[in-house]
């Protein structure tokens, strides 16, 4: 009877052991990213994971001296610090406040609008460490996987056209402003020929009043040298 209990917890420990070295055993993962600096380090992560389009969520970053777990925390470490988020070659500035109940960490709401990834560039400086990198975070998912019920096709559509409708009203008053600036440009164009006619005008009658002027003085002197070639 000893024998068999002790075999049964023999098999019952092999057991838990192959348990918790399985793959598929549930395990708490953190997706937030952690980067050595000298003597700091910089973790980069949603605070919500995982992340989804339309959802309010916000990137944490956590900077400690020595090592994220039990570093010191920093007070007003990203004071010298750029830091945006990027997608594709679009990017947005981030304005981090401190967290009341952790120190040294710092959030910026953010509402991801596009499935796909997402990425932190950060340049600056941690009490004199220079920092210089870009952190990938995890892709953003269509907020439709957790979505219910489920959004109609029409909403959609309407949503399309609202899209479509906004673009082109852009476009017609882009269109209206360029019309405008050439009508202005039409009309300067004409008042500065109207300008150098006017001038033209002005020279012309100063030019035949002078030829007037030289022909009655012409006339005038061969009157007066007749005159006096009569007088002879």
């Amino acid at each position: 009877m000893k024998t068999r209990i002790i075999t049964l917890s023999l098999v019952f420990m092999m057991l838990l052991l192959v348990i918790s070295l399985s793959p598929f055993t549930p395990k708490s993962v953190s997706a937030h990213i952690s980067k050595v600096f000298g003597n700091y380090t910089v973790e980069v992560g949603w605070a919500n994971e995982p992340a989804f389009t339309g959802q309010m969520n916000s990137i944490q970053v956590t900077v400690k001296k020595d090592n994220v777990d039990n570093g010191t925390a920093i007070v007003d470490a990203l004071t010298n610090m750029q830091i945006s988020v990027k997608y594709g070659t679009v990017s947005k500035q981030l304005d981090f406040v401190p967290s009341d109940e952790v120190l040294g960490l710092y959030s910026s709401p953010l509402i991801p609008t596009r499935v796909g990834s997402y990425n932190v560039v950060m340049k600056g400086t941690v009490e004199g460490q220079n920092i210089d990198t870009e952190y990938a975070l995890d892709d953003v998912g269509s907020s439709d996987t957790i979505n219910f019920p489920q959004t109609s096709d029409t909403s959609s559509n309407m949503g399309q056209i609202g899209t479509i409708i906004n673009q082109l009203t852009s476009d017609i008053e882009d269109a209206k402003s360029s019309a405008n600036s050439a009508a202005q440009s039409v009309a300067n164009v004409g008042k500065s020929f109207q300008e150098v006619k006017d001038t033209t005008d002005r020279l012309y009658m100063i030019s035949m009043a002078g030829i007037g002027i030289g022909v009655a003085g012409i006339v005038i002197a061969v009157f007066a040298i007749s005159r006096k070639g009569e007088k002879i």
